[in-house]
């Protein structure tokens, strides 16, 4: 990365850990491929919730996070209340998943989930040319 921007790895170093410091780099992970893994089904499960109070929105989201196949959250506008990204081995796991988690979850009035036949792209970049304006 030193080289790339121009300078020598001890500056650049100190930089990446002040956008450590400053909450401008979260983490740094490594992509694994899940299909290598063993995780082959990935399901988007659309949740639409019976209430949307605080508590209880903060409550769906603790037990959500708590989850380990389920790899993000989002709390969305539109016609459902959360966007759930779910990786699992195959349909007997999402089958477990639903039954151990989503059926016993009494604030959620109905669920939908599409499969993914194809990941066309899946990139983490967040890109940094883009204006803002």
């Amino acid at each position: 990365m030193a080289e790339r921007v121009g300078l020598s790895p001890a500056p650049c170093s100190r930089r990446v850990r002040r956008l450590h410091d400053d909450g401008y780099i979260s983490r740094e992970v490594a992509i694994v491929d899940p299909a290598r893994v063993g995780s082959t089904l990935i399901a988007f499960v659309s949740v639409e919730l019976d209430r949307q109070r605080e508590d209880v929105l903060a409550i769906f989201e603790r037990k959500m996070a708590a989850q380990k196949t389920v790899q993000q959250c989002y709390f969305i506008s539109g016609e459902s209340d959360y966007l759930l990204v779910v990786a699992c081995r195959d349909m007997k796991h999402y089958n477990a998943f639903v039954r151990e988690v989503l059926a016993n979850e009494h604030n959620i009035r109905r669920f939908r989930t599409s499969f993914n036949l194809n990941r066309v792209k899946y990139d983490t970049a967040i890109d940094l040319e883009v204006s803002l304006d």
